[in-house]
């Protein structure tokens, strides 16, 4: 070989060596069929919160300090879903605001130093800011100056009575152009592409969800009106058309409307007659959208997992029709009942939330991705929610669901919550090998968690109080335990032994 030709090989490999590199990942967690897994190969439990600050004043920055993610930890939570604004990001067309994600830098570092893994958000409620919520900026609003008219108690009713808003859905899914006739979803995916860029071999960072709930635009109208047909037809009702309208959006008469959805049955038919408008949605327009955002990402990150969420109807059990597009894809559906939001969330009903969850495993399985529940319980400062709760909670268990709670809004006020168990709670952080089942017993205080033991590595589960009982190790085998913060809580650690079937059964 010649000293030139030499020269352009080695200049060749350099080439191939830096893309390499620059495209190497450093991503601590994958997936492995429908689990989470970390480079060790250990399954990955992740049991989160939502920080998502939606205050335009404020650039949708939050206030959040080293003392909260200090408490987070402390709580055992391993994961946030952090809120990023599409106004925050893109303000004016084409102009990325990269001070606005400097700030955001700082919630990933506060993350990191505690062991927090970080999904990133892009938060919308009602379309945009113009509506009273948050979301696209007012230039990619294109609502043809329909009225926007907010009727109705609930925050989310605008979805039903806004034709602006709808509207602004419709030129949104059909890509319509903005100002600088460039399409709206190709603004978007320049945001999720500088974005991706940014946090492409960030470790903390461990993907992104691209729309917070995405909503059926103008086709809403259609869902009402199969909904309301079927409601009229199966319940006991016996008002006219009219009149149930102005009960449902009077926030005082809801309630006798929805007591008429206690029954199961009736409820399951009312939803499901929406279902195959709603599936159209998801595969016409979402799907589409979401390949269109993925490709884009794809193009700078190739190793971060994408959260996609199915249309904001499976929040309450409408069975979702959403596909897979990417091999690091994640099912990442919300779960309410029709309670939430409204004075009466300590009347929601167990049968229906027991539905939900139901329901998001039945697409999970068709899908065979990993699931997280990217929000629940929006419980506030409500009172008499213990028992709910909890029994969310235990569909978590029972359904080994990764999840994050809505929503965090400050330690001092939450640790005076009566639920505050239902998230500062005892599970396997990670597993050295493949999780059988865990569950809490809090009326014995009792805590179990089985496992299929195939890699090396430390088992970790959380520790809500150090054990004053006792644990048990099957079979036996050493353990540590680890204080977190110099705190109550902690860690409980287990080397693995080569032993196919672990168990462990701690009294606290």
């Amino acid at each position: 070989m010649s000293y030139a030709s030499l020269l352009i090989f080695l200049f060749t490999l350099f080439l191939f060596l830096g893309t390499r590199i620059l495209f190497a990942s450093e991503k601590v967690l994958t997936v492995k069929e429908d689990i989470f897994i970390d480079k060790q190969g250990r399954q990955v439990i992740l049991h989160g919160i939502n920080l998502v600050c939606k205050d335009k004043n404020r650039n949708y920055i939050g206030r959040w300090n080293e003392v909260d993610f200090s408490k987070l930890k402390e709580w055992g939570i391993n994961c946030i879903r952090l809120g990023i604004i599409w106004d925050g990001l893109e303000p004016s067309p084409g102009n990325i605001n990269f001070k606005y994600l400097e700030e955001v830098d700082r919630f990933i570092e506060l993350a990191r130093k505690n062991g927090i893994y970080v999904i990133l958000d892009m938060h919308q409620d009602l379309y945009s800011h113009k509506f009273g919520a948050d979301g696209a900026p007012e230039w990619a609003v294109i609502d043809e100056g329909k009225p926007h008219i907010h009727l109705g108690g609930v925050w989310s009713d605008a979805y039903f009575t806004s034709p602006a808003i709808k509207t602004s859905f419709d030129s949104f899914w059909e890509n319509k152009k903005a100002v600088d006739g460039v399409g709206l979803q190709d603004h978007y995916a320049l945001c999720w592409k500088e974005v991706a860029k940014r946090y492409a071999n960030d470790p903390t960072v461990i993907g992104y969800d691209i729309i917070n709930e995405p909503f059926i635009g103008s086709d809403i109208d259609k869902v009402w009106e199969v909904m309301v047909r079927k409601f009229l037809k199966k319940t006991k009702y016996s008002g006219s058309l009219d009149d149930l309208e102005k009960m449902w959006f009077n926030i005082n008469s809801r309630f006798d409307l929805l007591k008429e959805l206690s029954n199961l049955q009736v409820y399951k038919e009312v939803i499901d007659a929406s279902e195959e408008i709603y599936k159209r949605f998801e595969i016409e327009k979402l799907v589409p959208f979401y390949r269109k955002i993925s490709s884009a990402i794809r193009e700078v990150d190739k190793e971060s997992l994408l959260f996609l969420e199915p249309s904001v109807s499976s929040n309450i059990g409408v069975r979702s029709g959403i596909e897979k597009i990417d091999e690091l894809q994640v099912y990442a559906p919300h779960a309410y009942d029709i309670m939430t939001d409204t004075p009466f969330i300590e009347n929601s009903d167990f049968a229906r939330i027991a539905m939900i969850f139901e329901r998001h495993k039945e697409v999970q399985q068709r899908l065979r991705i990993p699931i997280l529940i990217g929000e629940w319980g929006a419980f506030g400062t409500n009172e008499g929610i213990k028992s709910l709760a909890l029994f969310i909670v235990k569909m978590i268990e029972e359904f080994q669901y990764n999840e994050t709670y809505w929503d965090y809004f400050g330690y001092r006020e939450m640790e005076n919550t009566e639920y505050l168990e239902a998230i500062k709670r005892p599970y396997p952080m990670c597993i050295a090998g493949r999780l059988s089942y865990y569950r809490f017993d809090r009326e014995n205080n009792l805590f179990e968690c089985q496992w299929k033991e195939s890699v090396e590595g430390n088992t970790i589960i959380y520790l809500h109080k150090i054990p004053s009982k006792s644990i048990r190790i099957i079979p036996e085998g050493k353990f540590s335990i680890e204080e977190i913060n110099n705190s109550k809580s902690g860690y409980l650690i287990i080397p693995s032994c080569g032993s196919n079937s672990r168990k462990v059964e701690i009294l606290f």
